[in-house]
């Protein structure tokens, strides 16, 4: 009868031999290694799901915020200004106010320019822009306005008595020569307002936009280039006429 070797007989015997921890390890590793290997080959679409880990084309830049569109003019009014320079300089501001954004607001600047609510109920004076000045111009910045009751920056009112709430920021200030409440913090619009001649992103959910310049660029021009780092102008800024105008539709 055929009998066992001695050597299968001696393999037969390592092989019932204790694995080490090392040795267990190192068995492990390789049968975990086997199966991935297995599987890969078995369905080649995963090796397409780990590609995606990886860019396969060059990064494209970063896209840009659309241009900004403004809402619709449903309002127009002008101011009527002379700068009292040497030669004194008159021209008009033609403005066109966002209704539909922020009807109150323009409400209130629509009918200060119209003078068309008689006096204030606090104040007692006209709701009404003419004679007004530009109290407060910043070169770089902004033109500012509209003060009715003092007409030096600390007063103002509006047509609904004192001051009325911000009603709207949906429109930024990412545009120059928008229209925009002056306030003295939250919910404190008045009747005064300023024009921006810079971007001012800075005032975004702060003040009101409500309107923009439609005609008159180079009179806001020559009003910011009389004014100085801390707000007074050289000479005087006088709105000596303001009035409400017929309001096709117009899209910023």
């Amino acid at each position: 009868k055929h009998q066992p070797s001695p050597v299968r007989h001696t393999a037969t015997t390592k092989s019932r031999r204790t694995m080490t921890p090392y040795s267990a390890s190192k068995y492990r590793v390789l049968v975990v290694a086997a199966a991935l290997l297995i599987t890969l080959l078995a369905c080649p679409a995963t090796a397409d799901v780990l590609d995606d880990v990886v860019p396969r084309k060059k990064a494209e830049k970063p896209k840009l915020k659309p241009p900004a569109v403004l809402p619709e003019v449903t309002h127009k009014v002008y101011l009527d200004v002379v700068i009292s320079d040497d030669v004194p300089i008159k021209g008009r501001i033609t403005l066109g106010l966002f209704g539909k954004t922020a009807p109150k607001t323009v409400e209130n600047f629509r009918s200060l320019c119209a003078c068309d609510k008689g006096n204030g109920m606090i104040s007692g004076k006209p709701l009404c822009y003419e004679g007004t000045s530009f109290h407060r111009i910043i070169p770089n910045f902004m033109i500012q306005g509209g003060d009715i009751t003092e007409n030096n920056g600390v007063g103002g009112e509006s047509i609904y008595g004192g001051y009325f709430d911000d009603e709207s920021f949906e429109v930024l200030h990412n545009k120059i020569y928008l229209l925009s409440m002056a306030n003295k913090g939250p919910n404190t619009n008045g009747s005064q307002f300023f024009i921006n001649t810079v971007k001012t992103s800075w005032l975004d959910n702060k003040n009101v936009v409500f309107g923009m310049v439609l005609d008159g660029f180079e009179l806001v021009d020559d009003i910011e280039a009389i004014g100085s780092n801390e707000g007074m102008p050289e000479v005087k800024v006088t709105i000596k006429s303001s009035g409400e105008l017929s309001a096709p539709s117009v899209k910023g």
